[in-house]
């Protein structure tokens, strides 16, 4: 072998060990891409989870308190109640009513007591 020839074949080594290490590189950066990107869609994905079982656990308190609700108060017995109290209602106005009237011709009666006696 000469000189030429075993320069050449060292410099063809060299290029030729450049470019795998240029491409080692090339396919570094882009497996660091393809991590980077599935690390977010991962991240991504526990956060919609996350929610999914915080509303998960929401849906079930309410549906305990509905059960313990209807438990203590059925539907019925809250129209029962609800009548009641608005009958109740109705029964105070009534009494106030008579009460105003009973002011008013006792009012009247001290008014007009001159003319009466």
């Amino acid at each position: 072998m000469s000189l030429d020839s075993e320069n050449i074949s060292k410099n063809g080594w060299s290029e030729y060990g450049r470019l795998v290490l240029k491409e080692l590189e090339r396919l570094n950066a882009g497996q660091d891409d393809i991590k980077k990107d599935l690390e977010k869609k991962f991240n991504d994905l526990n956060e919609k989870i996350s929610d999914f079982k915080n509303t998960e656990k929401d849906v079930e308190e309410l549906k305990k308190w509905r059960e313990n609700v209807i438990e203590v108060w059925s539907v019925s017995q809250m129209k029962q109640g609800k009548d009641e109290i608005y009958k109740q209602k109705n029964e105070w106005q009534k009494v106030i009513g008579i009460v105003i009237t009973v002011q008013v011709i006792i009012g009247l009666i001290i008014a007009f007591k001159d003319k009466i006696f």
